[in-house]
């Protein structure tokens, strides 16, 4: 082979770019950027539309339907997703994977502005953006102290925040729990009246008394003058003698009708760590950068703005996701380092010359190494998925060394000087050992061709192990041979040890086995139907054993924390709302695996962060732990809950999501209803919800149009009048010490507090002509009091409303399964009404029938690659055979290991595929070498067995061993890796045991038909010889 002579020859050579590509790789290595997940641009595209204060029913009506049909016309549009609250219209467009993110955007962006006009003239602007579903929190702060919280929050606001957005990587800080400076101006409702005041008056009074206005230029000369008028309120007591209007003559000052106090905003959110309020604050990386170096970065830079805080100021780091990410790194690094060590010993066993050892310890880390360099070229990083596939290779890396090293080694022990044997050994096994490789590498790059949200994941995964195979091979077929051709000798003379002693003994029991190999192959080969039947009868009984396995798209890991979701009753307070939170870290307390708690709180909704201790120092896992809270919960009242132990990878919503699409909002909630109920039966259901939530009560004035035409009344004049008294209006800023403040304008707390108030609200008319005439609103208007939903969901135009649950007892898939059949049989779903698996469980579905496709693709690709090695579309057929005898032992695997069918255990079975396939194109590769030696075909397959005995066990064990750190593993991430280690290993010991029989006894069966079909073939032809022989004699 010439690449293997070349390496033999110049030696000096092949050792520098081995070293190149070790520095090169190093140097790459540390270039890799470190995440959980592969970074993965796709194409969604966010729009974000608030209307202050409006209903969701309006919001839909008015804002959410029209941008959705214009975005609808889009061309690539997949699906859209509509959530609207009140006031926020929030729009997630989904394109096909193949739509550019940045054309998508623009697109959004022009078809949005198209219909601006048609869009009610309050709206913000619309801020339309790419969609980044790494922008989640990478680390949580909570901030606090002795001090007062609003001397705390412009802590927060003007030095910790602003520091760490110097922080190279860091996209954007969100504050939770902020106490803001604001000046309040409370109307006394009363006073207004007394002195025929409008509200709307007061907050214009107000703005044009607290303001600075350029007045233009002076030419004075050469000299240009700017000229400004300052009317800005100094201090808070000229906001008392600001004029607000003039009546009788007499002008009436804010003292007279209002009071001002120097407050703060309402409080939109509260934190709270461990039971005592503090200011939270999240920090989310830009998007492709390190999750754990910026997560350093922002570390190190607290400590230094931790020397800057006034005394009695803590910050402390609450979460970090970069702990977990770090720890599964690590803990991968040790599986492959282990399993490296574990393949390592095994050659050393077998081949018993520390020689041909180090060769093997050499090749392994350099194939990994070198193919750092790949992974950095392709802008690769460290994470959950690449890390895995250099796990699985390790096995797969040296294989290609040990055939080549243990022909070279066969070799020498012919009595052929080393280079010799390095240079024919090599050139002998080369064609088999470039067909095993491609043949793994056809199995995985399938993989990366995986479409939909899974398979971008899984690009790094198939493309990973592809390079590092190939580079496997090159150096099998480089520094394999030259090592080979300089350390390794024809005789050895060495010392007996103890070692040694059992090395002997154990290669001379191998040889007694290869010995009874050969005849019990030789019966087998005489009793070849029996065998065949047999083979077949263990497969159909295996396959029994999947049902009972259970299915589940991603194993849960144990990240070490509880997350905990709640959705309170509407109408509440802010400050109830908290109360309930602080119910719920009453609870936790209790538990000592708890170490911190962290919470935040919205109008509604309550998120809880519960740290646990370690995993090692811990019986129960943070499963079990999530199970006992979640029980002891149950007791709080007015909430609804969803509790879930952490984990890495995907680990938004609920284990399982069912949508009910349509526009007959009453039958979708009567189907909803009863698809709740069925699901709460189930004792495996658990924080079993519904999406569908009314709002707060809401008081409609109705206004009698002719009423208002008659007395003159502007409606939206009266519109700002109810915001002001109620919501409050802003009305300017006021400047102190270089800060700006917001100004506020609305009516006193104790008269905003009952809806009577309503009645002595004025509004300014015009009746004949004038504009001084004050109508009472009450008499323009009517209230009626209603309700609405809290929240609208919308998919692709329609309503939808989700129905979820968490999974507990069961496989997730199973449950999936089951309950995607019984909604769509038992609830009597009316005309317009569709029932689907939504949410994270539709994306599952999709990527697990794309693996399954990627599997069966890689299979032709195999068979293909093998027809090329044989030049024979009949000899790939036999080493077929062999796949499902990989499945035999992959199922037993998992069924004796307790692990779930899921995507990660396919992925080990894919692999599995090329492992067994490499075995058998080593067998009848050999096989046929004999067979053009002129071997019968039963002594050549018998032959091809004890030769290929050796190495095919080598390869095997030294997988097996490398894959044992996988599946026992216990550290970070380990319950995710495990279900490959238990097929892969399960795969491996049955497929290799039957491979070695059924290979042989299938190959001798097609060797017959090829046979038969020749002397029919020689027969046709001896027929029309003769025939013409006849006819022209």
């Amino acid at each position: 082979m010439f690449i293997a002579n070349i390496s033999i020859k110049r030696p000096v050579f092949i050792t520098v770019i081995i070293i190149v590509f070790l520095v090169v790789g190093m140097l790459c290595f540390r270039g890799l950027s470190i995440n959980d997940m592969p970074q993965a641009d796709f194409p969604y595209v966010t729009v974000a539309i608030e209307q202050h204060g409006v209903a969701p029913d309006q919001m839909e009506t008015n804002v959410a339907k029209k941008v959705e049909e214009a975005i609808g016309q889009i061309s690539g549009v997949k699906h859209i997703y509509t959530n609207i609250s009140e006031g926020v219209c929030n729009v997630i467009v989904e394109f096909d994977l193949a739509k550019s993110p940045d054309v998508a955007a623009q697109e959004v962006r022009d078809k949005v502005s198209s219909i601006r006009k048609s869009l009610p003239n309050d709206i913000d602007e619309p801020i339309i953006a790419k969609y980044d579903f790494s922008a989640t929190p990478i680390l949580s702060l909570a901030v606090s102290g002795t001090m007062d919280n609003r001397v705390i929050t412009k802590i927060v606001d003007d030095v910790i925040t602003k520091s760490l957005y110097t922080v190279s990587g860091v996209g954007s800080v969100k504050v939770y729990g902020k106490e803001e400076r604001e000046i309040k101006i409370k109307l006394d409702l009363e006073k207004l009246a007394e002195y025929g005041l409008a509200p709307a008056e007061m907050v214009s009074a107000v703005q044009n008394g607290n303001m600075e206005r350029p007045g233009g230029k002076v030419t004075d000369g050469q000299t240009e003058i700017s000229l400004r008028t300052d009317n800005k309120v100094k201090n808070l007591e000229d906001f008392y003698n600001i004029t607000v209007g003039v009546r009788s003559g007499r002008e009436i000052k804010v003292r007279d009708v209002a009071t001002v106090a120097d407050g703060i905003k309402d409080k939109d959110s509260i934190s709270y760590y461990d039971g005592k309020e503090a200011i939270g604050v999240d920090i989310i990386k830009q998007s492709g950068s390190n999750t754990v170096l910026v997560s350093d970065n922002v570390k190190k830079q607290l400590d230094l703005i931790k020397g800057t805080l006034p005394k009695g100021i803590t910050v402390d780091v609450v979460a970090d996701n970069s702990v977990s990410i770090r720890d599964s790194v690590d803990e991968v690094v040790k599986t492959i380092l282990e399993g490296c060590i574990l393949a390592i010993i095994i050659v050393f066993i077998f081949l018993r010359e520390w020689e041909s050892t180090l060769i093997s310890g050499i090749s392994l880390p350099t194939s990994i190494v070198t193919t750092f360099i790949a992974m950095k070229v392709m802008d690769f990083s460290l994470n959950t998925m690449s890390l895995m596939a250099l796990s699985l290779a390790v096995g797969l890396l040296i294989d290609d060394a040990i055939v080549v090293i243990e022909n070279i080694v066969r070799h020498l022990h012919m009595g052929k000087p080393p280079m010799q044997a390095a240079r024919e050994a090599t050139s002998e096994i080369g064609l088999a050992v470039m067909a095993t490789t491609f043949a793994v590498v056809a199995v995985f790059v399938p993989i990366a061709m995986v479409s939909g949200i899974i398979g971008k994941y899984f690009v790094e995964f198939g493309l990973t192990v592809a390079f590092s195979m190939l580079v496997s091979l090159f150096i099998s077929f480089t520094l394999v041979p030259m090592m080979s051709s300089r350390l390794l000798k024809s005789e050895r003379k060495t010392k007996k040890t103890f070692v040694g002693h059992f090395l002997d003994w154990f290669n001379d029991k191998f040889d007694l086995l290869g010995t009874s190999y050969s005849k019990f192959l030789k019966v087998v080969l005489n009793h070849r139907l029996i065998t065949l039947i047999f083979t077949i009868g263990i497969f159909v009984a295996s396959m029994k054993l999947i049902p009972l396995l259970g299915f589940s798209f991603i194993p849960a890991t144990d990240a070490g924390g509880i997350n905990i979701s709640v959705s309170t009753d509407s109408g509440l307070t802010l400050q109830a709302v908290g109360d309930k939170a602080k119910e719920i870290e009453e609870k936790l307390k209790k538990y000592p695996e708890v170490t911190h708690v962290y919470t935040t709180v919205s109008s509604d909704k309550i998120s809880v962060y519960a740290k646990l201790t370690e995993k090692q120092e811990r019986e129960k896992a943070a499963k079990q732990i999530a199970s006992e809270v979640r029980e002891d919960l149950k007791g709080i009242t007015g909430i609804e809950m969803a509790v879930k132990a952490s984990s890495l990878g995907p680990n938004e919503g609920k284990d399982v999501s069912f949508i009910i699409l349509g526009n007959n909002t009453e039958a979708m909630q009567a189907v909803a209803l009863k698809g709740k109920k069925m699901l709460s039966q189930d004792p495996h259901a658990k924080d079993v919800e519904l999406d569908l939530k009314t709002g707060k009560t809401e008081t409609k004035l109705e206004v009698d149009r002719d009423k208002v035409s008659d007395l003159g009344v502007d409606v939206a004049l009266a519109a700002t009048t109810i915001q002001a008294l109620f919501d409050g209006i802003d009305a300017g800023k006021f400047e102190w010490a270089g800060d700006r403040y917001n100004v506020r304008v609305s009516l006193k707390d104790d008269q905003r507090r009952s809806l009577d108030n309503l009645n002595g609200i004025y509004v300014n008319g015009s009746v004949n002509g004038s504009n001084d005439r004050m109508i009472p609103l009450a008499n323009v208007t009517k209230k009626v009091l209603s309700t609405s939903y809290a929240t609208i969901h919308r998919y692709d135009r329609l309503t939808q409303i989700e129905l979820s649950a968490n999974v507990e007892g069961i496989p997730t898939g199973d449950f999936l399964n089951m309950y995607t059949n019984k909604l769509t049989k038992e609830l009597d779903i009316p005309e317009g009404v569709i029932v689907k698996v939504g949410g994270m469980n539709e994306t599952m579905q999709e990527g697990f029938a794309s693996l399954v496709t990627a599997l069966l693709m890689g299979i032709l690709f195999m068979f293909l690659v093998m027809a090329m090695q044989f030049e024979s579309f009949l000899d790939p057929i036999a080493i077929m055979f062999s796949l499902p005898m990989a499945l035999i032992g992959a199922v037993l695997g998992l069924y004796i290991a307790g692990s779930e069918l899921s995507i990660l255990s396919l992925i080990g079975i894919i692999l599995l595929m090329g492992l067994v396939a490499k075995n058998g194109i080593l067998l009848i590769d050999f096989t046929k070498q004999k067979m053009n030696e002129g071997f019968e075909v039963k002594a050549a397959l018998i032959e091809a067995g004890s030769v290929r005995l050796r190495p095919i066990l080598m390869t095997t064990l030294a997988m097996i061993f490398g894959m044992i750190p996988v599946a026992i593993g216990t550290g970070s991430g380990a319950e995710m890796r495990a279900p490959m280690g238990h097929a892969v290993i399960g795969g491996l010991i049955t497929s290799t045991l039957l491979t070695l029989f059924v290979v042989p006894v299938v190959y001798s069966f097609l060797d017959d038909m090829k046979k038969k079909l020749s002397r029919k073939s020689k027969n046709t032809v001896s027929i029309v010889y003769q025939t013409n022989n006849d006819i022209y004699p």
